[in-house]
């Protein structure tokens, strides 16, 4: 008696199996944040700020939501060569002067939300460092770096994380990058 793979559809259809064991399928392949971005789960998160000195926190994002972030990407033009740090972070936020970040989804036709605390400043302080994630260079003044990392910087419910600049006192043009894994 032989054995097959039947299809769920009740036609009766069978898979090909090569000689090797190998089941013959078709798929498409692409991107998460793409997949994502299908069904609005994709935003841009722009802000403008000058940090007023070395080593101030200048972003912090908490994840308020129940789905993790996670950051895909990060631009940054800044007006004089730095080095910026991706750090963990917990304590209690505060800020001298900046605002809220007003997330921009990458699907124009989809009007979701993410859930979060995303801030942009320049000296947040009350924050516990908890381990740099990633450094990010930028060399050249007035020259764009972008942090590209395909395992993502993946911030679950209830943590957070937070940049802060090397020297500070440059200003810098940032879009942060990310995703809520639905």
């Amino acid at each position: 008696m032989s054995e097959s793979i039947i299809d769920g559809t009740g036609k009766g259809y069978e898979a090909k199996v090569d000689s090797d064991n190998r089941v013959h399928t078709f798929s498409v392949i692409e991107p998460e944040d793409k997949a994502a971005n299908k069904n609005g789960y994709n935003w841009s998160l722009p802000f403008t700020t000058t940090p007023t000195g070395a080593g101030d926190y200048f972003f912090y994002m908490a994840n308020t939501g129940n789905n993790d972030l996670l950051i895909t990407d990060i631009r940054i033009y800044c007006a004089a060569a730095d080095r910026f740090t991706i750090n963990k972070v917990t304590g209690t936020p505060s800020y001298a002067a900046g605002g809220t970040i007003t997330p921009v989804s990458k699907n124009l036709g989809q009007l979701r939300t993410v859930t979060a605390t995303i801030k942009y400043d320049t000296d947040t302080t009350g924050l516990t460092d908890g381990g740099k994630i990633y450094d990010i260079p930028t060399p050249v003044a007035n020259t764009l770096v972008t942090l590209t990392t395909s395992a993502n910087i993946i911030i679950p419910k209830g943590t957070a994380i937070a940049m802060k600049a090397t020297t500070g006192t440059a200003s810098l043009t940032c879009v942060v990058s990310i995703v809520e894994d639905a």
